[in-house]
């Protein structure tokens, strides 16, 4: 009998593995991502706590983020001060923009059927970021040679397969470059926006500066004090990380 228990529990694990990790398997994708993702959290948290036991004192790991904002409940996050023997992990940069000398000036503009409410908190995150003396976002229209930002809003409403996931928001650059001769000039026409399918979670400080961040290049943070973080944490303001990120891609003015 121990042996046929033993043997039905290996049939079943096969199968469960194939159910997971095969490309023909019938469960939904979003489904065998969310068990991946469960099955790696508790790999590394058995593999720290067994180095743990090895090495008689604790091992900090770094854990890998989901990739889409949420609806988890928000709690402000206090960003911590950097020290000069502290090193600064900075906010990554979106492929699309790297490699490319981007110009720190932007002229940014409301779509018409924007509501006020969103104006609102995308002015306050241009505020933001323009305190930071990195980048320097202007309203108004601009030339078509000119950097531009366009906030707006669209109505995308999850499904089933989303498994409690709610895209919040949508916003990254489009870069363009022109070549006149020797000279090269690059473009970036970005826009950011708001889901307002979900108004009560999308329309705040958190979101427009998650979202602006993304139309300037910034790419999701490993950093829960981030506003780059891809799952909201209810932060609005820029951590040292971001900070270094934005001159990393931009320098400093």
């Amino acid at each position: 009998m121990k042996h046929r228990n033993r043997l039905f529990w290996l049939i079943m694990l096969v199968a469960g593995i194939f159910l997971i990790y095969s490309t023909e398997s019938p469960v939904p994708i979003a489904a065998r991502n969310t068990v991946k993702q469960g099955i790696t959290n508790v790999w590394t948290a058995t593999t720290d706590t067994v180095s743990t036991w090895l090495n008689g004192g604790p091992r900090s790991v770094a854990k890998n983020g989901a990739s889409i904002a949420s609806n988890a409940p928000s709690q402000a996050s206090q960003v911590p001060s950097a020290t000069p023997s502290q090193a600064v992990d900075a906010t990554p940069a979106l492929s699309i923009v790297q490699g490319h000398q981007l110009r720190s000036v932007y002229y940014y503009r409301f779509d018409d059927d924007l509501p006020q409410s969103e104006h609102d908190v995308f002015l306050k995150a241009v505020k933001a970021y323009n305190a930071t003396g990195i980048v320097k976002l202007v309203a108004g229209q601009g030339k078509k040679s000119d950097n531009q930002i366009t906030f707006s809003s669209y109505k995308k409403e999850m499904s089933a397969e989303s498994f409690g996931s709610t895209e919040l928001g949508a916003g990254g650059p489009t870069i363009i470059v022109e070549t006149y001769g020797s000279q090269v000039t690059v473009i970036n026409h970005a826009r950011a926006s708001l889901n307002l399918s979900y108004p009560l979670q999308s329309v705040n400080d958190a979101v427009a500066m998650h979202e602006l961040g993304h139309a300037l290049g910034l790419d999701h943070s490993q950093s829960k004090a981030s506003v780059m973080y891809p799952i909201t944490q209810g932060v609005s303001q820029l951590s040292a990380g971001d900070i270094a990120g934005l001159k990393a891609i931009y320098g400093s003015r």
